[in-house]
């Protein structure tokens, strides 16, 4: 009933080995994968952005069946290795690698330089998400599996804060400053249509509640409840804003960043997760 880290290791590790099953999907074998996953994400990008998507895609696209079979299995075998703490920290840091080159040719830096990107929508790209868990789970030399690495608990306090600052800001765009700007992102459509012509108070709104929860998170202030409502906000952008990365989609890659925030926010503060849990076990016990 704790949230120790090699739970959270073993979760990244299913992550990962569903994502390299993902890759296995008939339509990823074919040009659809270049034409309307890869070079999307380096429209309407600064110049150096465009042109890394479009040559790491002009090497794909020429043997797109081999590549995407070594995409598939680079990730299905980190996952592996995670589930099965193999080498852990050679796989945490080949994990990083990978993770930086997808997110560089594959998501574009997470299209963060379009003028329309949110926390909402993705940003910053999910797999950038996966290279700071794994740092959060760094272990400790000669420790128990389960022990989490106190520097790397701070990491992750200070990663999700960056995240939500970089929300913050992402919130301020003038697309999200008009009537209706929050609105085209948000995939709901009940909530879409309840949102209406106020996208720019809830889009102010939202960022003030990110710009609280990564001061929060940076300074360690009433930890506890930054992180549950980290926890429940990244629920929301996952549901409202991913719809939970539609994985059913023929060309779906992957989760989408709000499972892996919700991955960030366990490692940001494991210690009151298993206080809660003691918790609820010493209130059953006196009922019983």
């Amino acid at each position: 009933m704790t949230i120790s880290r090699k739970f959270v290791q073993i979760l990244l590790g299913l992550i990962w080995f569903i994502d390299g099953l993902f890759q296995l999907k008939s339509k990823m074998f074919t040009q659809a994968f270049i034409q309307q996953v890869i070079l999307p994400v380096g429209q309407g990008q600064p110049h150096w952005i465009t042109a890394l998507v479009n040559w790491g895609a002009t090497i794909v696209s020429a043997h797109i069946v081999m590549w995407n079979a070594a995409f598939s299995a680079v990730q299905i075998l980190l996952g592996i290795a995670f589930m099965f703490n193999f080498k852990i920290r050679t796989t945490i840091a080949l994990s990083i690698v990978w993770s930086l080159i997808v997110w560089v040719f594959g998501e574009g830096l997470g299209q963060l330089f379009t003028g329309h990107s949110l926390l909402l929508s993705g940003a910053p790209g999910a797999v950038i998400l996966y290279a700071l868990v794994a740092i959060a789970i760094w272990p400790k030399p000669e420790s128990s599996p389960a022990e989490w690495n106190h520097w790397s608990v701070r990491v992750a306090q200070l990663s999700l804060a960056a995240v939500f600052a970089l929300g913050t800001l992402l919130h301020l765009q003038s697309s999200y400053l008009q009537p209706s700007g929050l609105t085209q992102v948000v995939t709901v459509p009940w909530l879409a249509n309840a949102i209406g012509q106020q996208g720019a108070i809830v889009s102010v709104a939202l960022a003030a509640i990110e710009f609280a929860l990564a001061a929060m998170l940076a300074f360690q202030i009433r930890l506890r409840v930054a992180v549950w409502t980290a926890l429940a906000v990244s629920f929301v952008f996952w549901w409202a804003g991913q719809s939970f990365g539609q994985v059913l989609d023929p060309l779906a890659t992957d989760f989408n960043t709000g499972l892996l925030m919700i991955l960030l926010a366990l490692c940001a503060d494991p210690e009151q997760f298993r206080n809660f849990a003691h918790h609820q076990v010493s209130q059953h016990r006196i009922v019983s």
